[in-house]
């Protein structure tokens, strides 16, 4: 297809300010923007003929006074600061109508539509799997279900207790006494008619993952018992091996809670890279402490500062789900720290350790876009 063949259409977020020859263009998903200089008095006419409506070439026969290889430059050098989306496919009603703002986030990192629609329907195909429904994996869940992940499967063997309510998503006064997963998959269905899979099981071990009907595309772990670095660790052991993206579950408590990693297995730090590195400075910090046993101690947790976590975490998963480019993980190669005393993130990076014994070997792995991942690519991303 030629340059001028080709149509575009300016992203929803895009707004645009003119002042005299200063042109701003201004992308208010990301809160940034950029100016150039277009001294054509009818640039703002031009500028919105780009709806997809029509080609490059035909927008130049309506605006004879431009030179179409000026035209066709300006049109390509937007296109590449994400000012224009190419329009070489449709997007369904169904998408349009009901998934708007999933459409709009996913232009901000794709260059075409055909693009876009490829993500959202690989998505939507897409197996997840969030391990504990507490007071962060509970809003995980249901982010994921607004978002629009179709295939979700829970794990988790507790039942709702009252105290739960004033802290975790998904669960009522009518649910205590029953299964979390099923009171979660009740509700689910009845608000959103989304059929969820579930395992009403603890995570004793890695054999509890391979056990499962389904095989995931994503793991998210939520489950802390007996504590979050140890089903951290069954569930590092058991991606690693597979080759699956998966993300480390996050604490709490009342005034501080962790955000956990996005683990990319051959492409970022994994838990181990993560561990050799807070081994050096946990020792630092703790040299001389002596911890006190205090036996069924409950530290509180607030529900708005768990959904905060989650919120951030489900955010990650959507970009691993909808095959957004690794490089725009934002908790890769770190771990965030949200404290509601200041209201302020504080993080710790990890970079990759390529002598890693854990992750340096691990296999070939099957980018979410659909295409294996060379050696090369990894480090290439990864940089």
């Amino acid at each position: 297809m030629s340059a001028g063949s080709k149509k575009y259409r300016l992203r929803s977020c895009i707004g645009i300010v003119r002042d005299k020859q200063l042109v701003e263009f201004f992308d208010s998903n990301t809160r940034a923007g950029f100016v150039i200089r277009l001294a054509y008095p009818r640039l703002t006419e031009l500028l919105h003929r780009f709806d997809g409506s029509l080609t490059t070439a035909e927008i130049g026969s309506l605006h004879a006074d431009v030179a179409i290889e000026e035209l066709i430059d300006l049109a390509q050098f937007l296109h590449g600061k994400r000012v224009l989306i190419e329009v070489d496919e449709t997007y369904p009603d169904l998408y349009v109508g009901s998934r708007p703002r999933l459409i709009s986030t996913l232009e901000a990192y794709f260059g075409s539509t055909s693009e876009v629609r490829r993500s959202i329907s690989i998505g939507l195909q897409k197996n997840v799997l969030i391990i504990g429904l507490g007071a962060v994996g509970s809003w995980v869940l249901h982010c994921l279900i607004k978002a629009g992940v179709q295939n979700i499967t829970v794990m988790d063997n507790d039942n709702v207790e009252i105290s739960n309510l004033h802290r975790q998503d998904l669960f009522f006064e009518d649910d205590i006494g029953c299964s979390k997963v099923e009171a979660a998959r009740h509700n689910i269905k009845t608000a959103y008619g989304v059929r969820i899979k579930t395992a009403c099981k603890r995570m004793d071990s890695v054999e509890d993952l391979t056990s499962l009907d389904v095989r995931p595309d994503l793991i998210i772990n939520c489950a802390d018992n007996p504590s979050v670095d140890y089903t951290s660790r069954l569930v590092s052991d058991f991606s690693l091996k597979r080759g699956i993206p998966h993300i480390i579950g996050g604490g709490y408590n009342l005034h501080l809670t962790l955000v956990g990693q996005v683990i990319v297995p051959g492409v970022t730090a994994c838990l181990h890279c993560f561990d050799k590195k807070l081994s050096i400075a946990n020792a630092a910090d703790l040299f001389g402490v002596k911890k006190l046993n205090r036996k069924n101690r409950k530290i509180g947790s607030l529900g708005p500062v768990c959904a905060a976590s989650a919120s951030i975490t489900a955010t990650e998963a959507m970009k691993i789900v909808f095959g957004i480019p690794v490089e725009h993980l934002a908790v890769a190669n770190k771990r965030l720290e949200f404290s509601l005393a200041n209201l302020d993130f504080g993080s710790f990076a990890v970079e990759r350790d390529l002598n890693c014994s854990h992750c340096s070997n691990t296999g070939q792995i099957i980018c979410l876009t659909g295409h294996a991942v060379s050696s090369s690519e990894r480090l290439l991303r990864l940089n």
